[in-house]
Protein backbone atom coordinates (compact mmCIF):
# COMPACT_ATOMS: atom_id res chain seq x y z
CA UNK A 1 0.00 0.00 0.00
CA UNK A 2 1.29 3.64 -1.13
CA UNK A 3 1.16 6.23 1.96
CA UNK A 4 0.54 9.56 0.94
CA UNK A 5 4.13 11.33 2.36
CA UNK A 6 4.51 14.68 0.81
CA UNK A 7 2.17 17.45 -0.86
CA UNK A 8 3.55 20.30 -2.84
CA UNK A 9 3.74 23.45 -5.24
CA UNK A 10 6.38 24.42 -7.63
CA UNK A 11 7.34 27.23 -6.68
CA UNK A 12 9.18 29.69 -9.39
CA UNK A 13 12.20 29.75 -7.31
CA UNK A 14 12.60 25.92 -7.78
CA UNK A 15 12.54 26.24 -11.52
CA UNK A 16 15.44 26.65 -14.05
CA UNK A 17 15.26 29.36 -16.81
CA UNK A 18 13.23 26.65 -18.68
CA UNK A 19 10.47 26.62 -16.30
CA UNK A 20 11.16 23.70 -15.17
CA UNK A 21 11.58 22.35 -11.73
CA UNK A 22 15.49 21.95 -11.49
CA UNK A 23 16.67 18.51 -10.20
CA UNK A 24 17.93 19.69 -6.74
CA UNK A 25 14.28 19.91 -6.25
CA UNK A 26 12.88 16.50 -6.90
CA UNK A 27 15.71 15.26 -4.50
CA UNK A 28 14.55 17.67 -1.67
CA UNK A 29 10.83 16.69 -2.44
CA UNK A 30 11.87 13.00 -2.48
CA UNK A 31 14.23 13.33 1.08
CA UNK A 32 11.47 14.74 2.80
CA UNK A 33 8.93 11.77 1.85
CA UNK A 34 11.34 9.82 3.21
CA UNK A 35 12.00 11.28 6.86
CA UNK A 36 8.15 10.88 6.45
CA UNK A 37 7.82 7.66 5.34
CA UNK A 38 10.52 5.82 7.65
CA UNK A 39 9.30 8.46 10.57
CA UNK A 40 5.62 6.82 10.03
CA UNK A 41 7.20 3.05 10.40
CA UNK A 42 8.82 3.99 13.96
CA UNK A 43 6.85 6.36 15.35
CA UNK A 44 8.82 9.58 14.12
CA UNK A 45 12.34 10.15 15.16
CA UNK A 46 12.20 10.62 18.57
CA UNK A 47 11.76 6.88 18.97
CA UNK A 48 14.84 6.49 16.53
CA UNK A 49 17.18 9.09 18.82
CA UNK A 50 16.38 7.36 21.70
CA UNK A 51 17.35 4.12 20.90
CA UNK A 52 20.63 5.65 19.37
CA UNK A 53 18.78 4.21 15.38
CA UNK A 54 19.05 6.38 12.31
CA UNK A 55 18.72 5.93 8.76
CA UNK A 56 21.62 5.99 6.01
CA UNK A 57 20.60 6.16 2.46
CA UNK A 58 23.05 3.79 0.88
CA UNK A 59 21.42 4.06 -2.96
CA UNK A 60 19.13 5.88 -4.88
CA UNK A 61 17.70 5.61 -8.43
CA UNK A 62 15.75 8.25 -9.77
CA UNK A 63 13.57 8.04 -13.37
CA UNK A 64 12.46 11.47 -14.86
CA UNK A 65 9.07 11.08 -16.74
CA UNK A 66 7.64 14.45 -17.42
CA UNK A 67 8.52 17.79 -16.58
CA UNK A 68 6.99 19.66 -13.82
CA UNK A 69 6.16 23.09 -14.36
CA UNK A 70 6.06 26.33 -12.18
CA UNK A 71 2.91 26.20 -10.34
CA UNK A 72 2.20 22.69 -10.71
CA UNK A 73 0.96 20.87 -7.28
CA UNK A 74 2.82 17.46 -6.57
CA UNK A 75 2.07 14.92 -4.31
CA UNK A 76 4.51 12.15 -3.64
CA UNK A 77 3.18 8.69 -2.27
CA UNK A 78 5.84 5.75 -1.19
CA UNK A 79 5.28 2.28 -0.78
CA UNK A 80 7.44 -0.59 0.42
CA UNK A 81 9.11 -2.85 -2.18
CA UNK A 82 11.61 -5.12 -0.42
CA UNK A 83 12.03 -5.51 3.09
CA UNK A 84 16.27 -7.03 4.24
CA UNK A 85 17.45 -7.99 7.77
CA UNK A 86 18.81 -4.40 8.12
CA UNK A 87 17.52 -2.64 4.95
CA UNK A 88 14.34 -1.20 3.88
CA UNK A 89 13.71 -0.37 -0.35
CA UNK A 90 10.93 1.43 -1.40
CA UNK A 91 9.59 3.61 -4.23
CA UNK A 92 8.94 7.42 -4.28
CA UNK A 93 5.67 8.50 -6.82
CA UNK A 94 5.94 12.43 -7.97
CA UNK A 95 2.47 12.56 -9.48
CA UNK A 96 0.85 15.97 -10.16
CA UNK A 97 -2.84 16.85 -9.80
CA UNK A 98 -4.16 14.68 -12.67
CA UNK A 99 -2.44 11.57 -11.28
CA UNK A 100 0.52 11.51 -14.10
CA UNK A 101 3.55 10.80 -13.17
CA UNK A 102 6.58 12.96 -13.41
CA UNK A 103 9.08 11.02 -11.89
CA UNK A 104 10.04 8.33 -9.44
CA UNK A 105 13.13 7.29 -6.98
CA UNK A 106 13.77 4.18 -5.52
CA UNK A 107 15.77 4.11 -2.18
CA UNK A 108 17.58 1.74 -0.20
CA UNK A 109 18.52 2.70 3.67
CA UNK A 110 19.96 0.97 5.98
CA UNK A 111 18.85 1.08 9.91
CA UNK A 112 22.13 2.74 11.32
CA UNK A 113 23.41 2.24 15.12
CA UNK A 114 24.84 5.91 15.64
CA UNK A 115 26.91 4.12 18.17
CA UNK A 116 28.46 1.51 17.24
CA UNK A 117 28.32 3.12 13.88
CA UNK A 118 27.64 0.26 12.10
CA UNK A 119 24.41 -1.24 10.29
CA UNK A 120 21.91 -3.21 12.76
CA UNK A 121 18.94 -5.51 12.04
CA UNK A 122 15.39 -4.20 12.01
CA UNK A 123 13.40 -4.48 15.56
CA UNK A 124 10.18 -6.37 15.06
CA UNK A 125 8.20 -3.18 15.19
CA UNK A 126 9.55 -1.37 11.90
CA UNK A 127 10.04 -5.03 10.36
CA UNK A 128 6.15 -5.27 11.26
CA UNK A 129 5.03 -1.90 9.64
CA UNK A 130 6.54 -2.28 6.84
CA UNK A 131 5.88 -6.24 6.39
CA UNK A 132 1.61 -5.05 6.48
CA UNK A 133 2.73 -2.41 4.25
CA UNK A 134 4.19 -4.77 1.46
CA UNK A 135 1.50 -7.64 2.08
CA UNK A 136 -1.51 -4.54 1.04
CA UNK A 137 0.98 -4.01 -1.54
CA UNK A 138 0.32 -7.54 -3.16
CA UNK A 139 -2.92 -8.23 -1.96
Amino acid sequence: MSIETIRAVAQPWQCDAMGHMNVRFYTGFFDDASSQFVGRLVGGVEHLSAAQLGWADVRHVVEFREEVRSGGLLTISTRVIKIGRTSLTFRHDLTGLRGNLHATMEVVTVLFDLKARQATTLPDNIRGAAEELLAQEVA
